[in-house]
């Protein structure tokens, strides 16, 4: 099954942890350091779940399918997490006045399941569910009920059921998160003796192995961050339903590594990584959660307090994070923002109310079963702050400070994917404020879009041609102004083969390389650079000119041939930024070296800053070259550093939508390109 270089590589992620000495200092800095605790009870999960659960009662066929509100119609896996949610609630005493509806709804969805009819073929999805369901409510069940169940549940074929197998994937190493589910719901099966066989999984679970990053983290497609929770989340599952197989302890030691390096990517705000399709969707918060109520228990039944205190606390700041979302009092809101949810802005084609409600729940209710309210909180990374932590694999940078340098949370994606986000800065937080109040993710252009598999999310309002997010902006020597934020990756990665890094075989070629240097992370301020070096390829028909592939068509190659290719990227060698984080904000300086024989005529940095989120708007204030954002309980500022004449303001009239809701873009520009621009935000409560 692997190649040679695919071993290698499964051999080295036995290896230690690229971010360990972050982790080891973090070991040793948490260890007098003082918190307050959040006082989020486990008991917030169950709230939650039984509140989307009495929601979709009213949506409750009389065959007992779930119907999504906005259509009418039973979709994907919402009526299996119905039944999951309800029958965690019931087994601990919530919701007993709904358990015939819960009943009925099982008796439907294990039908669907055994008879191989769950909506939009997501039987994957359902199979974890349903017995966990089975589980909880066989007691109460009489006789003839639970027998139809038992019936409909053992006589599942998974290579027929489930969508994603080798019936449909002939080159099961493209088989992507899906099977981390199916899997899940097999070992179920297995455990409970709905199935005498466990041969789907030793199908199916090699093949994923190498999806995982020396960090731990799960790779899907175009690198999703939450899909890479997700399928931790399966995982981890497959292990706690009684895994024990070739690959538990290789399972084991990656769960454990992806999860510590989680914490160094989570927000001071309590919120999860942006990044790729799905995200900004609660769902997120409650995924990451649930990993860390795991773990923390796990830690603790190993005597290991320290960690499980900090995985509880993280755990219960993600939920925190969300409460402002789940308790508006206009409608639960599946998504962060405002937006109706019949206006579906922000979700993917594949996203519905009901299904991505009831997911949550779902996940909620799981996260009570295995939270451990005697474990005391201790800190997180989030809490502590003080580093800069890039993760190679998913092109990401992560940076945050402590109370003592303002609490501030950067991200920098430097080779995002196009259509769904932009390079460059795309994130700007800081504790106790709205996440969306500065930048929550970037801006996603229209050029560049991938393979139909992954339509960009829905907007109600135009998207512009070019991606933005906090970053440079230049202009060549014909008049042409280009963004960093359009330089990312535009092939969809279907990860058939690696290299003995986990590098795709077939990797598509990006236009920078970036790198972190200067990191000083001692002291009241945290400094870093990013920069970023061009490779030479061409924006042009994303061909790289000066190295085509040697595989290339005879005609192509000649016709490249007669090609110039322009200097550098657009003229462009070097992008420098340095970054200053300190309690009085972040300071910015963004620096160009010019490619050999190129010019530019200007340069500049541009800024998205937020108009409404649906309902809540924002006043934007311009004050000569400086510019504020009222919104809510706080003040977004960002100045040039210095009192400079060459460096002119400009913010641009049309909206600009990401999932949070709707911004516009504010752009310095300074005709010198021999200069920084330096700019300083920062972000203050009334």
């Amino acid at each position: 099954m692997f190649s040679t270089q695919e071993l290698a590589y499964i051999e080295r992620l036995f290896g230690s942890n690229p971010i360990q000495p972050h982790i080891d200092a973090f070991k040793e800095n948490s260890k007098n350091n003082e918190i307050t605790e959040t006082g989020l009870s486990c008991d917030l999960y169950l709230d939650f779940a039984e509140a989307r659960v009495r929601q979709f009662v009213p949506y409750l066929s009389e065959y007992g399918g779930i119907l999504e509100p906005n259509d009418g119609k039973e979709h994907e896996f919402a009526t299996a997490a119905f039944v999951k949610a309800g029958a965690i609630l019931v087994a601990n005493g919530r919701c007993r006045d709904l358990q015939d509806q819960i009943m009925l709804a099982m008796d439907w969805a294990s039908q669907c399941l055994g008879e191989n009819k769950v909506p939009d073929d997501h039987a994957d999805f359902t199979s974890h569910m349903l017995v966990r369901a089975y589980q909880l409510l066989v007691e109460m069940a009489g006789r003839e009920r639970s027998d139809r169940w038992q019936k409909h549940l053992s006589q599942i074929e998974p290579e027929l059921t489930y969508s994603q197998t080798i019936r449909n994937f002939p080159d099961i190493r493209t088989i992507r998160n899906w099977a981390t589910y199916a899997m899940h719901g097999e070992m179920m099966r297995f455990s409970e003796g709905l199935t005498e066989s466990n041969a789907f999984i030793e199908t199916y679970l090699q093949p994923q192995m190498t999806r995982f990053t020396p960090e731990g983290l799960y790779r899907d497609p175009n690198l999703p961050a939450v899909y890479d929770m997700a399928a931790r989340q399966q995982l981890s599952g497959l292990l706690d339903a009684g895994y024990n197989g070739e690959w538990k302890l290789f399972l084991e030691s990656q769960l454990r590594k992806g999860a510590q390096t989680m914490l160094f990517m989570q927000s001071s705000t309590g919120g999860t990584s942006c990044g790729g399709r799905s995200n900004q969707i609660i769902w997120n918060e409650l995924t990451f959660a649930n990993l860390c109520e795991r773990e923390a228990t796990r830690y603790a039944q190993a005597g290991e307090l320290a960690w499980a205190g900090t995985f509880k606390r993280a755990a219960r700041k993600a939920l925190g994070s969300i409460q402002r979302w789940i308790e508006d009092p206009a409608e639960f809101r599946l998504l962060k923002n405002r937006f109706s949810s019949e206006m579906r802005n922000g979700w993917e084609f594949y996203a519905y109310y009901s299904t991505y409600s009831l997911y949550a729940a779902q996940i909620a209710a799981s996260c009570y079963e295995c939270a451990d309210e005697s474990i005391p909180e201790k800190p997180t990374p989030a809490d502590m702050g003080g580093y800069v932590v890039p993760i190679e694999s998913f092109n990401r940078i992560y940076a945050t400070t402590g109370p003592r340098q303002g609490a501030y949370h950067l991200v920098i994606d430097t080779a995002a994917q196009m259509g769904h986000d932009a390079t460059g800065w795309v994130r700007l937080h800081k504790a106790e404020v709205k996440e969306e109040t500065a930048l929550s993710m970037g801006i996603a252009g229209l050029s560049g879009n991938l393979h139909m598999n992954y339509l960009v999310a829905k907007q109600n309002i135009p998207r512009p041609h070019t991606p933005a997010a906090i970053g440079l902006t230049w202009r060549d020597g014909y008049g042409t102004w280009h963004r960093l934020a359009n330089y990312g990756r535009r092939n969809h990665e279907t990860f058939a083969s690696l290299n003995e890094d986990g590098v795709p075989t077939k990797d598509e070629k990006m236009h920078w390389h970036a790198s972190v240097d200067n990191k000083d992370e001692a002291g009241d301020v945290l400094s870093f650079q990013v920069r970023y070096t061009s490779t030479g390829l061409q924006q042009l028909n994303d061909m790289d000119l000066r190295d085509p592939d040697p595989n290339m068509h005879p005609v192509l190659l000649r016709a490249i041939a007669d090609i110039l290719p322009r200097p550098g990227i657009e003229g462009v060698a070097v992008i420098t930024e340095s970054y200053r984080v300190a309690n009085e904000g972040v300071t910015t300086s963004w620096l160009v070296e010019v490619a050999e024989a190129a010019e530019l005529t200007g340069v500049g940095v541009t800024v998205p800053v937020l108009v409404s989120n649906g309902t809540d708007e924002s006043v934007i204030r311009v004050e000569g070259n400086k510019l504020f954002v009222q919104y809510s309980n706080a003040v977004y500022a960002i100045q040039p550093h210095s009192e400079s004449k060459d460096i002119e303001l400009e913010v641009l009239p049309s909206l600009m939508p990401n999932r949070n809701g709707n911004y516009r873009l504010a752009q310095w520009i300074s005709k010198d390109a021999s200069k920084p621009i330096t700019l300083h935000f920062a972000i203050e409560q009334n």
